[in-house]
């Protein structure tokens, strides 16, 4: 089988993360031509040479607009599919803003669109509201027509989806942490976190709104003010501008910027917990490189964090600086409960799709639908 893997709409994100592993898992894979569509930050994580000869690799970044996003047509990607006559056409996540005319798989994660009654939305004045409905209009037309498949990352989400995409057929397919991860002789241990006496506490996450990252700033102001001799910082993998914080609060957060996959499992290794105080989620792999990476995990007190974590986190309310603060402070005084959540993380994580077990669902998936 001859498959087009488009990545072409992927920047930031654990769309790439899934992008990056599904890539190399399929490295050895012999039985099918793949021809990949690398966007530029995928890009800088991927070496073609690394590749055998049934792997032909494409650099381009799509440019999503209005019109593609309506019309679902890019002159790039519509001449390479001409070119290539693929069998299947396989997009790591959606909108495309492109609709080929072979059979396409499409994987979807915009939770923003499915779970109405998250905090988030309480957060977003009427102008994003408006902005955010006219995407969602967009996207959900955009993956309606441009799609024939889609693949989610968690069984409450199929459940979701399907009721908007009545007649759509929908596969579950679980994300998981980067097989990266379980190589420490390819880990780049180039990011040495500076020396310091005290609690280290990680984010590893763009700064998408429903992030939630503002709120670490205000989380700071409360630990300093009502526990002043808990020594702390947060290590956040953004740039110093994304977010508003003040010169008190410096000592507290090192901005680590942009970091690869490879570079992750060393910052992992050199933190105490991770922290997520994310408003929506279909699947964060932050979730999955923390058990793997035995660090405990604190998170928000919302039905997809249980639903991927168990009873392997710490809860905390997403949007209360006050309660994330003594959440905080409590799990760092328990050493017993620390290694409890670092056990049970452990078994929580073999209810995931490892990579591999990914990576072969996707092509079964491709395989076994009719041309």
């Amino acid at each position: 089988m001859k498959i087009l893997v488009n990545t072409s709409n992927l920047k930031k994100g654990g769309g790439l993360q899934v992008a990056h592993s599904f890539l190399n898992e399929i490295k050895s894979n012999t039985e099918h031509i793949f021809h990949i569509v690398l966007s530029l930050a995928l890009r800088e994580q991927i070496n073609p040479q690394d590749y055998p000869e049934n792997f032909t690799f494409y650099n381009y970044s799509i440019n999503p607009t209005l019109l593609k996003a309506i019309a679902g047509r890019d002159s790039f990607l519509n001449s390479l599919e001409e070119k290539i006559q693929p069998d299947k056409v396989f997009s790591v996540f959606g909108p495309t803003y492109w609709r080929p005319k072979r059979i396409h798989v499409t994987g979807f994660a915009k939770a923003q669109y499915l779970y109405k009654n998250s905090p988030f939305f309480d957060l977003l004045s009427t102008k994003d509201r408006i902005k955010l409905k006219i995407k969602q209009v967009l996207h959900l037309n955009n993956f309606n027509k441009c799609s024939d498949v889609l693949i989610t990352e968690s069984e409450d989400v199929t459940k979701q989806l399907q009721k908007i995409f009545l007649n759509k057929k929908i596969h579950t397919v679980t994300n998981y942490y980067n097989q990266m991860f379980d190589m420490p002789d390819y880990w780049d241990n180039s990011i040495k976190l500076p020396e310091f006496n005290g609690l280290t506490i990680l984010t590893v996450s763009a700064n998408y709104p429903h992030k939630n990252l503002s709120i670490i700033p205000q989380v700071i102001s409360y630990l300093k003010e009502n526990h002043p001799k808990f020594r702390f910082r947060f290590i956040l993998t953004i740039n110093g501008g994304d977010i508003a914080y003040d010169d008190s609060q410096k000592e507290n957060i090192v901005f680590l910027g942009k970091i690869n996959i490879t570079q992750c499992p060393f910052v992992y290794k050199q933190s105490d917990f991770m922290f997520l105080p994310t408003l929506l989620e279909c699947f964060s792999a932050s979730y999955a490189e923390a058990m793997r990476m035995e660090t405990p995990i604190l998170t928000s007190d919302l039905s997809f964090a249980h639903g991927l974590c168990g009873n392997s986190a710490i809860y905390f309310n997403p949007l209360s600086p006050s309660d994330i603060g003594e959440k905080i402070v409590k799990l760092a005084k328990s050493e017993d409960k620390q290694t409890k959540l670092v056990e049970n993380g452990k078994q929580q994580l073999k209810k995931f799709d490892n990579s591999t077990v990914r990576a072969l669902k996707y092509l079964k998936i491709m395989e076994e639908l009719k041309t």
